[in-house]
């Protein structure tokens, strides 16, 4: 596996939940939030969730204890490896009866996290990724989501894709956390807008209504329209052809992706995207 190299980020990024079922995928998406927000001054917490698939009720009580201590050594192995890399991070364990997203969602809620972490591939995070519940979990997370796919080649930062409807951005401070990102790592963020070929001239008078100049002081910022049908097709194929490092999406924020995590386009953007994607 990879090991990236530290660096500090975010100073608004304080706790961060990393959420693991042991697969290769989710160890490399905790890496690759050690690079990211370093091990000073950020409180991790992993989070590893396990339920039961018999409903014999002689066998509960049984099988939930072995459960729990499959989960407890395989927490402690993650925590050593951590440590073995970086020393002085804050870290706590999590092992925790139930179904994944639901898991997610409560401890991220109890713990008060600003951000959390997913590989979007492995054996439990198949069903929180791809399948029914994928709506849900986006839906239901109050805080911004990290996902990171299986084999991307994560880099630190250097091309941020934006992918917004231009019209529904009315207060710029929402894009705040992401510019921190790209401050530090001086990387570029490119504000994409897939639309059909008649909604051209719309986007551009949108760009010229818009003071993002101001707002993106002292970083390097560029305007991109691409004309697709399909949203996801656009933005895809976009993030490929520019080497971008992590998209950034507003679902929750604006209509433009109001119909994005319907679970059959989660399962595209998701499963198709080869960088990390930012939720917020």
């Amino acid at each position: 596996m990879q090991i990236f190299t530290y660096s500090k980020l975010n100073a608004k990024v304080k706790r961060v939940l990393l959420s693991t079922d042991f697969s290769d995928n989710a160890e490399y998406a905790i890496e690759y939030a050690l690079m990211l927000f370093g091990s000073d001054q950020v409180d991790y917490f992993l989070l590893n969730s396990y339920s039961l698939v018999s409903n014999i009720p002689e066998m509960l009580i049984s099988l939930e204890d072995i459960l729990q201590e499959q989960s407890e050594r395989g927490l402690a192995r993650t925590m050593d490896r951590i440590k073995k890399e970086h020393q002085q991070v804050s870290i706590e364990t999590l092992s925790v009866y139930g179904d994944t997203h639901s898991t997610i969602k409560k401890i991220a809620d109890d713990r008060s996290v600003d951000l959390v972490v997913l590989g979007n591939k492995g054996d439990l995070l198949d069903e929180a990724i791809y399948g029914r519940t994928a709506s849900q979990l986006v839906n239901r997370v109050n805080q911004p989501m990290l996902v990171v796919p299986q084999d991307c080649k994560c880099e630190v930062p250097r091309k941020i894709l934006l992918a917004t409807d231009l019209n529904q951005i009315e207060d710029l401070s929402v894009l705040d956390s992401m510019l921190e990102v790209a401050r530090k790592f001086k990387a570029e963020v490119v504000v994409l807008n897939v639309a059909r070929s008649s909604e051209n001239r719309r986007v551009q008078q949108a760009i010229r209504r818009l003071d993002f100049n101001n707002h993106f002081e002292g970083i390097s910022s560029s305007f991109a329209v691409v004309d697709n049908d399909d949203i996801i097709d656009g933005i895809n194929e976009y993030s490929n052809g520019q080497q971008a490092d992590l998209l950034v999406l507003f679902p929750k924020r604006y209509p433009y992706f109001k119909n994005l995590f319907h679970k059959s386009v989660t399962k595209n953007i998701l499963r198709y995207s080869n960088i990390p994607v930012l939720v917020v």
